[in-house]
C-alpha cells in the first residue's frame, strides 16, 4: 500500500548542535591564536629595524615620465620571526623612488650574499643596467623585475665576468659594453639584452678600460672645497674671519673677486659636488656637509640659498656623502651611509625612505 512520505512537522524533533559543541572549536583554537599572535607580533614590536646601507651606485631613471632615482642597498637583518623565517637574513635591493614625492615606486631583491655590491650604469625607456658583484644584471623599469643576468644574458653565457669592472656605458654609442672572462669585447644597445660582437678597434679601445679582475669601483668625489657655478664663476670655503672657529662661503667672480655668501660658520665643512658642479646650484643654493657642532662630531647637511646666504634646510646624517648625482630636473640625489636624500629646488633636503617594511616584509 502506497504511503505519502512523512511530512516534516513544527512539532517533530529534529538534531540540532548544543551550544555546548557549538563553543568547544572557538575555545580550542583561541591558545594558539593567542600563542601567534604574541610569537609573531611581539617579536615584530620589540625587534628594531634592519640596518640598511645605501651603496653609491645609484643613477636617474624616467618612469612613466617621473625622474627617479635607482638606488641599491644593503639590507642586513630581519624584523620579527615571520621575516626570519620569510626572508633572507642579508639582502641587497634595488628601489625606484621619486625624489619629489618621495614615493616608492618599487623595491626589488637582487641578492642574498653578505658582501655584494651593484652599481645602476645606465637606464633607457624600458630597462635599467646594473654592473654587480655576479656580472651584469638587466631590470624592467616597469616593475623592477629581473629580466636577465650573469649567464642569462645572451651573447654572454658562461662567459660573462663576476667583476663590476668588466662593464661600463658607452654614453656617445648608448650601449653597454661587456669584457668576457676570456677578454673579449660585447655590446648590449641600450633597451635590448642581446650582447654583439664589435668590432676589432672598438674592441680594442675599450680593452683598457674594462677589466675583469675583481676590486672596488672608481672612487667617487662626493665633496671638495670649491665647486664650479655657471657664468665662470665658483663658490668656495674660506677661514671664517675674526677667529671664528670654523669656514664661511664666498662666491669667486670670474676676475677672481671674492664675495661673501652669508655669515654662517660650517666646522669641517666641505661642499657637496656632482664632478666639479657645486650640486643644487641651478636651484640657486649650494649644499655643505659640516660637523653638527663643535661638540658635536656628528655629520649634517645643510642647504645654503646663493642669493641671501641663508641656511634654508638642514638633514642630520650617520655619515659622510658617497656620492651626489644631479638629475635632469635639478632635483640632486645624495647617499650618505644608511641615508639616501634628496635636495629639491625649494630650498628643502629631505631624506627618503628607502628599505622599510611592513610586517610580512613586503618593501614599500
Amino acid at each position: 500500500m502506497y504511503q505519502t512520505p512523512q511530512q516534516y512537522s513544527p512539532m517533530m524533533p529534529y538534531d540540532t548542535p548544543s551550544p555546548r559543541r557549538r563553543r568547544v572549536l572557538p575555545l580550542l583554537l583561541l591558545p594558539p591564536v593567542l600563542f601567534a599572535l604574541l610569537f609573531f607580533g611581539g617579536s615584530y614590536a620589540v625587534s628594531p629595524e634592519p640596518d640598511v646601507e645605501v651603496q653609491a651606485g645609484f643613477a636617474f631613471a624616467e618612469i612613466d615620465g617621473r625622474d627617479v632615482v635607482l638606488a641599491p642597498y644593503a639590507r642586513h637583518g630581519v624584523r620579527g620571526m615571520f621575516q626570519m623565517m620569510t626572508q633572507d637574513l642579508f639582502q641587497v635591493r634595488l628601489a625606484a623612488t621619486d625624489p619629489t614625492t618621495g614615493e616608492v615606486l618599487w623595491d626589488t631583491q637582487l641578492s642574498d650574499r653578505l658582501v655584494w655590491e651593484a652599481s645602476v650604469l645606465a637606464a633607457g625607456q624600458r630597462y635599467a643596467y646594473l654592473a654587480t658583484d655576479s656580472g651584469l644584471i638587466v631590470v624592467a623599469l616597469a616593475d623592477g623585475s629581473v629580466v636577465a643576468e650573469g649567464a642569462g644574458v645572451q651573447g654572454l653565457g658562461d662567459a660573462f665576468a663576476t667583476a663590476r669592472t668588466a662593464y661600463a656605458y658607452d654614453r656617445e654609442n648608448s650601449r653597454l659594453m661587456a669584457m668576457t672572462a676570456t677578454g673579449g669585447v660585447v655590446a648590449v644597445r641600450l633597451d635590448e639584452v642581446v650582447a654583439e660582437p664589435v668590432d676589432p678597434e672598438t674592441a680594442a679601445a675599450w680593452s683598457g678600460r674594462l677589466s675583469v679582475q675583481r676590486g672596488p669601483g672608481a672612487p667617487t668625489a662626493a665633496t671638495g672645497a670649491e665647486a664650479a657655478l655657471a657664468g665662470g664663476e665658483r663658490i668656495a670655503l674660506r677661514q671664517a674671519p675674526g677667529g671664528v672657529p670654523g669656514s664661511v662661503l664666498v662666491r669667486v667672480t670670474a676676475d677672481g673677486h671674492e664675495v661673501p655668501v652669508g655669515a654662517t660658520a660650517f666646522h669641517d665643512g666641505r661642499l657637496v659636488v656632482d664632478g666639479v658642479t657645486a650640486v643644487a646650484a641651478a636651484t640657486g643654493h649650494v649644499l655643505v656637509e659640516h660637523q653638527r657642532s663643535v661638540n658635536d662630531p656628528g655629520v649634517a647637511l645643510s642647504l645654503v640659498s646663493l642669493a641671501t646666504g641663508q641656511v634654508t634646510a638642514t638633514l642630520a646624517v650617520d655619515s659622510r656623502v658617497g656620492r651626489a648625482l644631479v638629475g635632469p630636473d635639478g632635483v640632486t640625489a645624495l647617499a650618505a651611509g644608511e641615508v639616501i636624500a634628496a635636495v629639491r629646488g625649494d630650498g628643502r633636503v629631505v631624506s627618503l625612505d628607502v628599505g622599510l617594511a611592513d610586517f610580512f616584509g613586503a618593501h614599500r
